[in-house]
């Protein structure tokens, strides 16, 4: 299985996508979107810009777990990973969306 995004449409009508690696971990999910076109848009943008340190904004949660956002340089937010107990499985997903997040496969559902 190779990496990718995993774009779905829920129940309500809106979509969201999130990029997997190679063996289906998801490493950042979307916020919604009300039109399957802005989310194949943010998808794009996402392929071009994931490569970028300044990029990922790292934060902490109220429950001391750590997580990033990938944002553009306008400081929009794209994605948002999940939660991971150390900032070192942070910094390894970090590394992970670089590498994977150019990837051009986009599996619809």
């Amino acid at each position: 299985m190779s990496s990718s995004y995993e774009l779905h449409k829920d129940n309500k009508g809106t979509f969201n996508f999130s990029l997997k690696t190679e063996d289906g971990e998801t490493i950042l999910v979307s916020k919604p979107y009300f039109s399957k076109g802005s989310a194949i848009n943010d998808i794009s943008e996402l392929q071009h810009i994931c490569n970028y340190e300044n990029n990922y904004q790292r934060n902490v949660s109220a429950g001391n777990e750590h997580y990033f956002e990938l944002q553009t340089p306008r400081r929009k937010i794209i994605g948002t990973s999940p939660m991971f107990s150390t900032a070192e499985s942070m910094e390894n997903a970090i590394g992970l969306a670089k590498s994977v997040g150019t990837t051009k496969v986009i599996n619809s559902h």
